[in-house]
C-alpha cells in the first residue's frame, strides 16, 4: 500500500484539529488513496497495437469517515471525457481505464486521474491526483560528424535532422525549431561530456561544428517535450589524426 497521502486542502485543516463534514485530524491523515498510471506511453509509427496495452487503475480510498470515492480521468485541455468517471467506488474496489494509444496530436500531452474521497453525508474528506503524458515518437535521421577521420586542431560538424510522429496517417514530419544537444566521448571512457547546442531549421536540419581534439565518438539528443518523446541519435565515432 502506498504512503498515506493527503490533499493539500486537508492538509491545511488539520491544524484545526476537526475537519469538514466532522471528520477529525487523526482520520484525515489516515486516507490512504492508491492510483496507478503508465509509466511511459510513446508511440512510434507501426507500433500502435503493441504499445496500446496501457491501463489506468484507481482503487477505493480507504479511512475510518470514508464511504465512498468518485473517480474519473481529466484529458489534456482539462475537460472529462464521456463515459471517463466512476461516480461510488468502495473502498479497496478496483476500477479503471484503457486509456488506448494517441491516434492524432490532438490527443497528445499530460492525462490526469483524481479521486476524491467523501464520508457519508457526501462531503469531500480529501483527494489526490496521478498524471502521465502521452507522446508520440521522434527520429533522428540523416546523422553523421565528419569529416572523418580529422587532424587535430581542425573543425568537425555534427548534423542531422529531427522528425516527429504526425500521426498514422501520414507518418513522420519534420520537427523544427528545437534543440539537439550535442555529447562527446573520448576513446576509452565511459562518460559523455556535453559540448553545445543547436536549433532544427525550418527542414528540421541541424549542424554544429567544434575543435577536433581526440578519437571517440559524437552523439546528438532530443530532449522532448510533452507531446513528442526524447531521442538520441547513434553514436559516431571520428578518427583524430
Amino acid at each position: 500500500m502506498p504512503p498515506r497521502i493527503v490533499s493539500g486542502a486537508v492538509a491545511l485543516a488539520v491544524a484545526a484539529g476537526v475537519l469538514a463534514g466532522g471528520m477529525t485530524a487523526a482520520e484525515a491523515e489516515s486516507l490512504q488513496f492508491r492510483i496507478e498510471v503508465p509509466k511511459h506511453l510513446s508511440v512510434g509509427k507501426g507500433d500502435y497495437n503493441a504499445s496500446c496495452a496501457m491501463d489506468v487503475w484507481v482503487w477505493g480510498t480507504q479511512g475510518p469517515a470514508v464511504a465512498y470515492s468518485r473517480a474519473y480521468l481529466i484529458d489534456p485541455d482539462g475537460r472529462i471525457p464521456a463515459g471517463r468517471v466512476y461516480k461510488r467506488v468502495l473502498a479497496k474496489d478496483q476500477v479503471g481505464w484503457s486509456v488506448g494509444c494517441p491516434g492524432h496530436v490532438e490527443n497528445l500531452g499530460k492525462w490526469r486521474v483524481r479521486v476524491v474521497a467523501y464520508n457519508a453525508s457526501g462531503k469531500a474528506l480529501g483527494s489526490r491526483e496521478n498524471y502521465w503524458y502521452e507522446k508520440f515518437d521522434t527520429t533522428i535521421q540523416s546523422y553523421n560528424a565528419a569529416p572523418e577521420p580529422v587532424r587535430k586542431g581542425s573543425p568537425i560538424a555534427v548534423s542531422g535532422r529531427l522528425k516527429r510522429l504526425n500521426d498514422f496517417a501520414t507518418g513522420y514530419t519534420v520537427y523544427p525549431g528545437k534543440t539537439i544537444r550535442v555529447y562527446f566521448r573520448p576513446k576509452g571512457s565511459a562518460s559523455w561530456a556535453y559540448m553545445g547546442s543547436a536549433k532544427t531549421a525550418g527542414d528540421g536540419r541541424f549542424k554544429k561544428a567544434f575543435t577536433a581534439t581526440g578519437d571517440g565518438y559524437w552523439r546528438a539528443y532530443f530532449p522532448g517535450t510533452s507531446n513528442f518523446d526524447r531521442q538520441k541519435s547513434l553514436d559516431d565515432f571520428v578518427d583524430v589524426r
